[in-house]
């Protein structure tokens, strides 16, 4: 039962770090419409949602960090500053990324720790509706062990006065 366990929680960690973590990004955009009646605003939000995962995340801040460093060797501020930016939100992505990994391993640890501990309680309930189950097999054993003898000795006596009864009227002939 330990080896299942220890099988499932291999297969959830390995599909959790396969998980890819996911932003989003929400655009509002304001539309006025004039009217003579009534003036109404309307706010459309559109959601979009990326997904990256922990190795595209790394190899975006790879490339953030070469973009950078050339951008400092041309001298370029304007440049250096984007590629800055640039760096910054790839590394936030990246961590982000890391933290999403170690969230849902943690979660899997939870889920399968939760598991074992559930099954062992019905394990152990289930053993004690077993022990009571025997108890009780063994208590209506005895009662129909003692309800046979009863009826044994009862149809001993019975057989000893029909015995009785017959030789009293051999007796009497």
């Amino acid at each position: 039962m330990k080896k299942l366990f220890v099988l499932v929680a291999v297969a959830s960690l390995s599909f959790a770090t396969s998980c890819k973590q996911e932003t989003s990004k929400t655009t509002e955009t304001n539309v006025t419409v004039d009217s003579l009646a009534n003036d109404s605003t309307a706010i459309v939000t559109e959601t979009t949602t990326t997904t990256i995962s922990e190795t595209d995340a790394k190899a975006k801040l790879d490339e953030a960090k070469a973009k950078l460093e050339e951008a400092k060797a041309k001298g370029d501020k304007a440049a250096e500053a984007t590629a800055q930016k640039a760096y910054d939100d790839a590394n936030k992505a990246w961590e982000d990324a890391k933290a999403a990994v170690n969230n849902a391993a943690q979660d899997v640890k939870e889920g399968v720790n939760n598991t074992v501990n559930k099954v062992d309680e019905k394990a152990t309930q289930a053993k004690e509706d077993i022990n009571a189950a025997a108890k009780d097999a063994k208590e209506d054993i005895n009662k129909a062990a003692k309800d046979v003898k009863a009826e044994a000795k009862e149809a001993g006596e019975k057989a000893k006065e029909g015995y009785n009864n017959t030789l009293d009227k051999l007796k009497a002939k």
